[in-house]
Formats: structure tokens, C-alpha cells, sequence
């Protein structure tokens, strides 16, 4: 049995953690509040925009675009995987990293080579814990997301994949529900595949102006870059919201530790001077 002395400090290195642990809760909660606030106020256009481009896809027709033809038979694929830049967030990363190394693995036994490209520097670790091929790193990208950083991102990716080396891009990122669920999703972002039920609906009313040819590819750059910036708040709301709630739930813990050793204390304590008057007790008998 530790002695008293042994257990006092425990008390005190457990309140410091507490201490640490509740300031990080209150700095987590304003973050999240305003990475809430920014993803749904961002919601409601990412979506009518993507909408508004999978009709004029259709309307479009048989007018040619880089961005929306189909290579054929995959061959190689690129993966953009977004994770935070600190840990402390409960199990955000690594539920995101199971599903985006099944998905991986999934493709990897159907032939198709991958590619890696890091968003955030836990995602470069775990690249490199597993040893995929990773070809660009980016840190910081989710810490306050930006309309230029977006801009620039998505620019980036375009390029990457107009080259030809790449037959699609998926993305891996936590999508937002609430600061108690965070879902991991993987979306597909080039070639972009309008969904046919959705899309196909009020196409035909559609007036282009200027014509298609014109118009077409420089809206799907658009809608990468939208995509790419949606996804970008999403992963800053997941990572806010689940380090509130890990870092709330681990100043519980951390009361409830110092309850328990507090309590073993006192019990220590009253053996101790339950024991110093049975000494004293018996020597005055002695006497």
C-alpha cells in the first residue's frame, strides 16, 4: 500500500491534469461554436451549388469536360486523406483511418494502385506508420479554414488529376453531425458523377449562357473548390467538437480519481492515528 505521502502527490499531479484538461474543454468550446456556426451557415450553398452543377452536367449533354469523362478501367487512384494536426480528440483519427485503410485495401485487392496525398499531420504519421505512398504532406489546412486555402488546395488537386496520372480522387475526411457524432465518409470529388435521379430533375429548363462548351468547365473547377472548403469546415467542427467532449469527459475521469484517492487518503490517515493510539494506550497500560 503506497504511503500517504506517495498518495498526496498523486492528488495534487491529478488536480493538475484536471486543471489542464477543463481549460482545454473551455478552448475547445469557443473554437467549436464558431466551427459550428461556419459549417452549417456553409451547408445550405455547398449543397444548392452542387446540385445546381450535377443539372447543368446533364444539360450539357454530350459536350465534353476532363472533369466529368470516365477513364475507362481504374488503374490509379489518388487519396486525399484529412485528419487533425494534434491528438487529444478521442477517437476521431483512428475510426477515420480504419475505414480509410479498408477502403484502401479494398481497391489494392481489385488491382488499383493508390496514392496518398496528407491533409493535417496525423494523417502524414499514419501514411507513414503503414507506409503508403504519400506524395504531397499539408499541415495546418483545418486549423482555420479559408476560402483561399480552399481555393488553393482544390487548384492543386485539379491539376493533379487533369495530368492523367490519376484515374479518380477520394477524399477521406469526419463529417460533422454534433459535438457527440462524428461520421468518417469518403467521397469521390473527380471525375465528378452527377446523381442521375436528382440531377436529371428541371435539367431540360436549364438556358446556358455563354454556351456549354464555355461554361461547363470552369463551374466543375468551382465545385471542387466548394467541395474542397465544405470539407475542410466539416473536419474543423468534427475535430473541435470531439476534443470538447474528450477533454469534458476526462475532467470527470479525473474528479472521480480524485475521489478515490482523497477517500484512500483519509482511510490512511485514520489508520495511521487509530494506530498511534493503540500505542499510546498500550504503553500507558504498560506504565
Amino acid at each position: 500500500m503506497p504511503n500517504l505521502k506517495d498518495i498526496k502527490r498523486r492528488i495534487v499531479s491529478v488536480k493538475n491534469t484536471q486543471k489542464i484538461t477543463h481549460a482545454m474543454k473551455l478552448v475547445s468550446a469557443a473554437k467549436f461554436a464558431r466551427a459550428n456556426h461556419a459549417v452549417i451557415a456553409a451547408r445550405p450553398y455547398g449543397d444548392g451549388f452542387e446540385e445546381m452543377v450535377e443539372k447543368v452536367v446533364v444539360a450539357a449533354g454530350d459536350v465534353p469536360s476532363r472533369l466529368t469523362e470516365k477513364r475507362g478501367q481504374f488503374k490509379r487512384e489518388l487519396l486525399i486523406l484529412v485528419a487533425t494536426d494534434r491528438g487529444l480528440c478521442g477517437s476521431l483519427n483512428s475510426t477515420l483511418f480504419k475505414i480509410a485503410n479498408r477502403f484502401v485495401k479494398q481497391r489494392s485487392e481489385d488491382g488499383i494502385a493508390f496514392d496518398v496525398v496528407a491533409w493535417g499531420r496525423r494523417s502524414g504519421m499514419f501514411c507513414r506508420k503503414v507506409r503508403w505512398k504519400l506524395i504531397n504532406e499539408k499541415e495546418k489546412v483545418t486549423e482555420k479554414p479559408r476560402y483561399e486555402v480552399a481555393k488553393g488546395l482544390a487548384h492543386d488537386v485539379v491539376q493533379t488529376y487533369l495530368d492523367g496520372t490519376y484515374d479518380t480522387v477520394h477524399v477521406a475526411f469526419v463529417e460533422f453531425k454534433n459535438a457527440l457524432s462524428q461520421v468518417p465518409v469518403i467521397k469521390q470529388v473527380l471525375p465528378v458523377s452527377p446523381k442521375q435521379k436528382s440531377a436529371t430533375e428541371g435539367a431540360s429548363n436549364i438556358i446556358m449562357e455563354p454556351v456549354a462548351a464555355k461554361l461547363l468547365e470552369p463551374v466543375l473547377q468551382r465545385l471542387v473548390v466548394s467541395q474542397v472548403f465544405r470539407i475542410l469546415l466539416e473536419s474543423a467542427a468534427s475535430e473541435h467538437g470531439a476534443r470538447m467532449t474528450a477533454m469534458d469527459s476526462a475532467t470527470k475521469n479525473a474528479k472521480e480519481v480524485i475521489r478515490k484517492l482523497t477517500l484512500q487518503y483519509n482511510r490512511g490517515r485514520q489508520a495511521a492515528i487509530t494506530k498511534e493510539l493503540i500505542e499510546i494506550t498500550s504503553g500507558a497500560d504498560a506504565l
